[in-house]
């Protein structure tokens, strides 16, 4: 659509004009032109299940005939208990309390409200603080942009909240260079140190994406990590939440990130893959010993929701999709899929020397390119090295999604892979082909130079 004809506020790129998208069928989206495009991020790592699947849109219509909306003040619908009931099942053991969001941002400030409360009725109200890792985002509200540590969201904005951050778990681009198991687990014990500096009396919370997503294209720490940050969360009595946004819902190759360490949260929030995009809609997830405390506590209201959580098309469209999952295996399927596009995409990198790492679980794969593959340094960030090889992939109908910086500097060039998991073997070798063309156009015209 021509900036000029239209009436939206496109945030993403304000002077911008798009290509308009008219329908979309598995792992393909179709816009007004007849292109055809390969989506290799889902959606923005949202669409697990593919497009145009017609039974799920058969759900929403026939919820939307019964009920389109309830009171939650004084009502609850019969498709949001069945939904909230296969939440817990798939959650690990103990986590079986579900709060309903709108999406990520939302499921986020409820998480981290509700850790708020969690220490009020235990009369320990200073705790009011959430402890982020650099690197990472949470979302657009306030709050959760001051929880998120990329500088890209956080550099022009004001926050009035005193959040503070730790290191990421990024073994490639360590910010201590050290190397992994001598190192320690440095960027877990960083947690501690962290708390010990900022007075643990005022803090409530520590939130980390199992797997590190948009911000740092499926950053994966190192075996150990998660068990530690859970001794220190316990050893300093401040929860662990799980920011499941991307990872949740079986985009890993398990139901929820977490789960490929054994470290089990205080909170889960998870939204993306709950509904593969059919609808808006996300989850929180409380594990018994919070939910008990805000249960028996002093109030009967805890006023963390928001007007369309829960709503009954949603949550329609929600049990559908997991419906649908669990009947074709998906998540099985993802985290195969995943392992044959991860050893396509190293094979790449084994004769392009532009690419450093290949890295991630199931159908989160990232890939970052370095000028230098034994230094691992980055080429510069004025070289909008990430932001060419994304337009450049888009003109040749790979739709694809990268982030800059490492975490210790905005130098640094990465990009997220993130395909719904009915993807084929076919379209993976597909997908990898139209990359190392792009990438072949990308060195070509940026006149870059590698050192293998």
């Amino acid at each position: 659509m021509e900036k000029a004809e239209s009436h939206v506020f496109y945030a993403m790129g304000l002077n911008n004009s798009y290509p308009v998208l008219e329908s979309g069928k598995g792992v393909y989206v179709y816009d007004s032109e007849g292109k055809r495009y390969l989506d290799g991020i889902g959606g923005t790592h949202v669409v697990s299940i593919g497009h145009g699947v017609e039974e799920i849109g058969e759900a929403m219509a026939e919820q939307a005939k019964k009920l389109c909306f309830a009171n939650k003040a004084q009502f609850t619908t019969e498709v949001q208990e069945l939904l909230a009931e296969a939440i817990a099942a798939m959650a690990p053991v103990g986590m079986n309390r579900i709060a309903f969001a709108t999406g990520g941002s939302t499921a986020n400030e409820i998480a981290s409200q509700l850790a708020q409360y969690y220490y009020k009725e235990r009369g320990k109200p200073k705790k009011q603080r959430i402890i982020g890792r650099w690197h990472s985002y949470h979302g657009r509200t306030s709050a959760t942009l001051a929880m998120s540590g990329s500088m890209f969201v956080r550099k022009e904005l004001v926050y009035n909240f005193d959040f503070p951050h730790i290191q990421v778990p990024h073994c490639y681009q360590c910010p201590y260079k050290l190397t992994y198991p001598n190192c320690q687990l440095a960027c877990a014990e960083d947690l501690a140190t962290t708390l010990e500096q900022e007075n643990p009396d005022t803090i409530a919370a520590f939130i980390a994406e199992p797997i590190i997503g948009g911000a740092g294209s499926a950053i994966v720490p190192p075996p150990g990590y998660y068990e530690k940050i859970r001794e220190i969360c316990d050893a300093y009595d401040i929860l662990f939440i799980a920011e499941e946004i991307v990872t949740g819902f079986g985009r890993t190759g398990k139901n929820f990130g977490i789960e490929h360490w054994d470290a089990i949260p205080d909170i889960i929030s998870a939204t993306k893959a709950l509904s593969s995009g059919y609808a808006p809609i996300g989850a929180v997830i409380l594990h018994d010993r919070v939910w008990t405390t805000l249960k028996n506590g002093t109030r009967k209201v805890i006023p963390t929701s928001f007007t369309y959580a829960g709503h009954p098309i949603s949550c329609a469209a929600a049990l559908a999709v997991q419906n649908y999952i669990a009947k074709h295996n998906l998540i099985e399927q993802c985290a195969a899929r995943g392992e044959y596009l991860k050893q396509k995409l190293t094979e790449l990198a084994d004769r392009e020397p532009l690419i450093g790492d290949v890295r991630g679980k199931g159908l989160l794969i990232g890939v970052e390119f370095v000028r230098d593959r034994v230094t691992h340094q980055p080429f510069p960030f004025n070289k909008q090295l990430t932001k060419t090889i994304v337009k450049t992939a888009l003109d040749n109908g790979l739709i694809i999604r990268g982030r800059n910086g490492t975490g210790i500097g905005k130098d640094g060039d990465h990009i997220l892979i993130s395909p719904p998991f009915v993807i084929t073997e076919r379209e993976c070798d597909e997908l990898v082909e139209i990359l190392a063309a792009t990438i072949a156009q990308v060195k070509q015209s940026l006149n870059l130079v590698c050192v293998e």
